[in-house]
């Protein structure tokens, strides 16, 4: 019995987040030109007119509430109010950049002040990396927190450096949704699942007006800043709370691995950017999904192809896990991706 009202609670937050996210979101959209939330076509934005950028807003708002409904339920009472309150510095934060495109320094700062307020408070505190050199437990001791906001901030960046064609950002954190919510359901991780079926809710409700389709040519609205940034720190929250509980239901590398393409994509761009003497955070169109379509597939393609690799390399790595692969081997493994993909990608780059 008691299976089964957690089975509806969590539900209940899945659907409370797509029905209210898919609500707001014309609602903003209409006010999006009064509030100055529109991204104009330009440059780095290969799209027709201005596009409201009020996905994350709606999202947000809609995980707020839901998350609150849903730790009213008795098997959920202990969901942290301090996930909340970061993610409300993040969705300010997030406002005010898609308002004003805030310079990198005060950009950064929200963020780490809402990764900090997790740290700090060991709500979502990295310990140790596994057994990632060997058996031996890899513990960071005093580095643990300023480690653990590094993470938090990382992950969001790197949903946001992925928000570069219409759907991907959302298909990639659906992709890391149902790969965190199979290790937390199988681990009885009920808080943790809770966040993933609210996440997820509000992420497939933004898709539906975001994602290219049949029916749909362009992209009604954008997620923006606020929004790639936040279902970053909701994604980087679940990875670290899922690897470090007294039950771990994963281990660090396999959340690394669930997470592959977006940090793939990140770190290469930041090294490949830095060797030549580039600011690593300027745009530029060698993104991997850039390649992708370089190579002569569709936008709407290259979004479901990538959701697909995702969604494979997450189950690689769960049932590698399962199947007693050792840590140290999965670590070294994606290393070789990572930099097999960074040559592959420079050579892409320079021929295409």
């Amino acid at each position: 019995m008691q299976e089964i009202l957690r089975s509806m609670g969590d539900l209940a937050g899945f659907l409370l987040a797509l029905g209210m996210t898919a609500g707001a979101i014309p609602v903003l959209a209409r006010r999006a030109p009064r509030w100055g939330l529109l991204a104009q076509s330009g440059p780095r934005m290969q799209h027709e007119g201005a596009v409201p950028t009020v996905g994350g807003l709606a999202m947000g708002a809609a995980f707020l509430a839901a998350y609150a409904l849903t730790g009213l339920t008795v098997h959920n009472a202990n969901l942290s109010p301090l996930l909340a309150v970061a993610v409300a510095v993040t969705l300010v934060g997030g406002v005010l950049d898609d308002r004003h495109a805030l310079r990198s320094l005060p950009k950064f700062a929200f963020q780490i002040a809402a990764a900090a307020l997790l740290a700090i408070t060991g709500d979502a505190l990295l310990t140790h990396l596994g057994q990632l050199m060997g058996p031996e437990l890899f513990t960071l001791g005093r580095w643990a927190v300023p480690l653990s906001i590094f993470a938090l901030v990382g992950v969001m960046n790197a949903i946001n450096m992925a928000d570069g064609l219409d759907g991907l950002a959302g298909a990639l954190v659906l992709a890391a949704c149902i790969g965190f919510g199979a290790a937390a359901s199988a681990a009885r991780q009920g808080p943790e699942f809770a966040v993933l079926c609210i996440t997820a809710g509000a992420t497939l409700a933004f898709l539906g007006f975001n994602a290219r389709s049949p029916w749909r040519t362009t992209a009604a609205v954008f997620m923006g800043d606020t929004g790639s940034l936040l279902l970053g720190l909701l994604l980087g929250w679940c990875a670290v709370r899922l690897a470090m509980n007294e039950r771990a239901a994963l281990a660090p590398i396999t959340a690394v691995w669930i997470l592959a393409l977006p940090i793939a994509d990140t770190v290469t761009l930041l090294v490949r950017r830095s060797l030549r003497g580039r600011n690593p955070f300027s745009a530029d169109r060698h993104h991997m999904h850039h390649i992708v379509m370089a190579l002569g597939l569709s936008s709407a393609r290259t979004t479901a192809l990538l959701f697909w690799i995702a969604l494979a390399l997450g189950a690689g790595a769960l049932i590698a896990e399962r199947l007693g692969v050792p840590q140290h081997v999965m670590f070294y493994a994606y290393l070789a991706c990572l930099i097999a993909w960074g040559i592959t990608a420079e050579i892409a780059c320079k021929k295409l």
